[in-house]
C-alpha cells in the first residue's frame, strides 16, 4: 500500500523524556516516523482524530492516552478540535531501563504488548495523568533518571487501573511483513546482521527483502542498521558521560573503536567525543 510521507528515524537522548505541543489549530501530522524508544502521548485536548500504526489506521476521540511501541511507523492527526486547540504531552522512554520497575507495577503484559494501545479518556481521567506529566515535564531537559522512572510508573500504574473501566483499542502489525524486520532490527540493532540471513528469519529472497524494505522506509537494510546504532551511540554518550568509546562502540555492533569514530563523524558531523562535551555540557 502506498504512505504519504517518507520514512524519518527520529532519535531522542535520553532514556526516559518529554516533550510538550500545543497548537492553535488542528494537529495535521502526515510525517510518518519512528524511534528505538517507546512512546506514549497523552492528547489532552477535545478533538475527533486519526491513528496512523505500521499501516493501520484508527479513528479516535480525545482526549487519550497512546502507546506507541519501540519500531512502530506511527503518526497522529486530529480534527474539530475547539478554541483550545491541540494539546499533547509526548513521553519517550527506553523499554529496557523501565524493566528496572517489578512486573507487577509495570504492567508491560497489558500495556507495552501491542504496537500500539489506545484509551479514551474522560476529562477527569485525562487529569488525573496529567498531573504525573506535568511533574515529569519541570525535570527539563536534563531529569534526574530515578524521579522520571517513579513518575512514570505513577502513569502506567493510571493507565493499567483503567483499563477495565475503557474500551481500549489495540492495533497490531497487518500482513506487511516489513514492519517485523523494522522490529527484529531495532531489537538486534548491535548484532552483526546480512541481507542474507534477515531474509531467511523471514523466508523472502534477498531481492525481495531489499526491494520490500526499500518501498517501506525508503532507506536500504544496511542504512538503517547503521542509523539504529548511531542513534543508540549518541544516546550511550551522553546517558554514560564515563564510559570508554571504546566500550560503547563495542556496545553498539561496531567491530573496532577506529571504525566507530570514522562512522559517528560521517553521520553527526562530529567525533564522538565533541558529541559527548557538547550535549553534557
Amino acid at each position: 500500500m502506498p504512505y504519504e510521507s517518507q520514512f524519518r528515524y527520529s532519535s531522542k537522548k535520553s532514556p526516559i523524556s518529554v516533550q510538550r505541543i500545543t497548537q492553535r489549530l488542528n494537529y495535521i501530522h502526515k510525517d510518518a516516523h519512528m524511534h528505538h524508544l517507546t512512546e506514549l502521548l497523552l492528547v489532552a485536548s477535545h478533538s475527533q482524530g486519526e491513528i496512523f500504526n505500521n499501516g493501520s489506521r484508527q479513528k479516535i476521540s480525545t482526549p487519550a492516552l497512546i502507546l506507541h511501541r519501540a519500531g512502530s511507523y506511527h503518526y497522529i492527526d486530529t480534527f474539530d478540535s475547539t478554541e483550545e486547540g491541540y494539546i499533547c504531552h509526548c513521553i519517550y522512554f527506553n523499554e529496557q531501563f523501565v524493566k528496572q520497575i517489578p512486573e507487577s507495577l509495570l504492567h508491560s503484559d497489558r500495556l507495552l504488548c501491542d504496537d500500539c494501545l489506545i484509551l479514551e479518556l474522560t476529562p477527569s481521567q485525562c487529569r488525573e495523568i496529567e498531573r504525573y506529566v506535568e511533574l515529569l515535564e519541570e525535570g527539563g531537559e536534563d531529569p534526574d533518571p530515578e524521579r522520571s522512572l517513579f513518575l512514570l510508573m505513577l502513569i502506567l500504574g493510571e493507565a493499567h487501573r483503567l483499563l477495565p473501566n475503557t474500551a481500549p483499542i489495540r492495533l497490531n502489525t497487518p500482513n506487511d511483513y516489513i514492519f517485523d524486520v523494522v522490529q527484529y532490527l531495532v531489537q538486534h540493532f548491535n548484532e552483526s546482521l546480512t541481507t542474507g540471513e534477515i531474509a531467511a528469519k523471514f523466508h523472502v529472497s534477498v531481492s525481495k527483502i531489499n526491494t520490500d524494505f526499500h518501498r517501506i522506509t525508503n532507506q536500504t537494510l544496511k542504512e538503517f542498521h547503521h542509523h539504529l546504532r548511531i542513534a543508540r551511540a549518541e544516546d550511550l554518550l551522553i546517558a554514560q558521560p564515563d564510559a570508554p568509546i571504546a566500550d560503547i562502540a563495542y556496545r553498539c555492533g561496531f567491530s573496532s573503536e577506529s571504525y566507530f569514530i570514522q562512522s559517528f563523524q560521517k553521520s553527526a558531523g562530529i567525533t564522538p567525543n565533541a558529541y559527548r562535551k557538547k550535549h553534557c555540557k
